[in-house]
């Protein structure tokens, strides 16, 4: 019933989305002090410290950026032909993922990246088939570059904006060269402010990027069922978007191409990460969710597809619930 229903393009659909996101982030509200997360990287603490970041405000914000995303994602999706049939399930997928375990229901940096890393993927797409795209370029590597200053794992994807370029563009040297000034004015203000600030010394050895070993977490029973499932239906997809890259039209072929190679860097940004806490799993969810929805909307047998996603929406809830037995 539910993938049908989200299947459809029905405008109540925004509405039913919202309320889902609100009812899977009621724990982020009242177990703020459970979901407190540091991270390292300046200038999302920037951002983090501002007085008026309540306990309450975190979560809200957090909540406001992923809804945002999932439609956003939604919209890409829809608009490129990434998906056989247009539907609402990449962002239902997206929320659900991005909600799946306590530890994600406050205000990361992983969800301001994730916004950044899909307006990215916006740019590249609309760049597609253009005579010029020297603004694009140039938008991809600044946008690229703010990721990396909220949240430093992401510095493992700039291969993705070689090959956004490469599989979306003809190639052109001088849209690459803009690119790679996009990628370093942001960096020119930072340490601009930090030389002025005669902070240069600490930017240099303390500012960004900590990269440390991955140290091993714990998963309840609850979430390895989720991702099992999750892995279970990338599986069931490959098949598809086998298809897709090689029957599709150019346009979808493209787009599912950039997909897979974000799930690859986004898998590799998990080896400098501190932990392999679910936050840390949050660019993966980008390609996951469509991934995911592509499957469900294409599998011909109505009832697997609403059991797979029944087990894993329920596996969601029982992992959130869990901690209060």
């Amino acid at each position: 019933m539910l993938i049908q229903f989200f299947k459809n393009n029905n405008p109540s659909t925004f509405i039913f989305l919202s309320l889902l996101a609100l009812v899977l982030w009621v724990n982020g509200f009242v177990l703020h002090s459970n979901t407190e997360l540091q991270e390292q990287v300046s200038l999302f603490n920037l951002f983090n410290n501002f007085h008026f970041f309540a306990s309450f405000i975190k979560p809200l914000l957090a909540l406001l950026f992923i809804l945002g995303e999932a439609f956003l994602l939604n919209f890409l999706v829809n608009k490129y032909d990434v998906l056989s049939k247009p539907s609402f399930l990449p962002a239902l997928l997206y929320i659900i993922l991005m909600s799946m375990d306590n530890s994600m229901l406050t205000l990361h940096a992983s969800i301001i990246a994730n916004f950044l890393i899909l307006l990215i993927v916006y740019v590249f797409m609309e760049s597609y088939r253009k005579e010029v795209a020297f603004s694009n370029a140039f938008d991809a590597g600044a946008l690229y570059s703010i990721a990396t200053l909220f949240y430093s794992p992401i510095i493992v994807l700039l291969p993705i904006l070689g090959i956004g370029l490469f599989i979306l563009r003809p190639f052109n040297w001088r849209e690459w060269i803009i690119c790679l000034i996009g990628i370093c004015v942001p960096y020119l203000f930072v340490i601009a402010y930090y030389f002025l600030t005669d902070r240069f010394d600490y930017f240099l050895n303390n500012a960004f990027f900590h990269f440390t070993p991955t140290s091993f977490t714990t998963y309840s029973s609850a979430l390895l069922s989720v991702f099992s499932i999750v892995f279970l239906i990338i599986l069931l997809s490959l098949g598809k978007l086998a298809n897709n890259i090689r029957g599709g039209s150019q346009k979808k072929s493209k787009s599912t191409i950039l997909f897979l190679w974000i799930t690859v860097f986004s898998l590799l940004s998990l080896y400098i990460t501190p932990s392999l806490s679910c936050n840390y799993f949050s660019v993966l969810i980008i390609p996951v969710s469509v991934f995911c929805a592509e499957y469900l909307s294409s599998v011909k047998k109505r009832w697997w597809g609403e059991f797979l996603f029944a087990i894993l929406f329920i596996s969601v809830i029982v992992n959130l619930m869990s901690v209060y037995f």
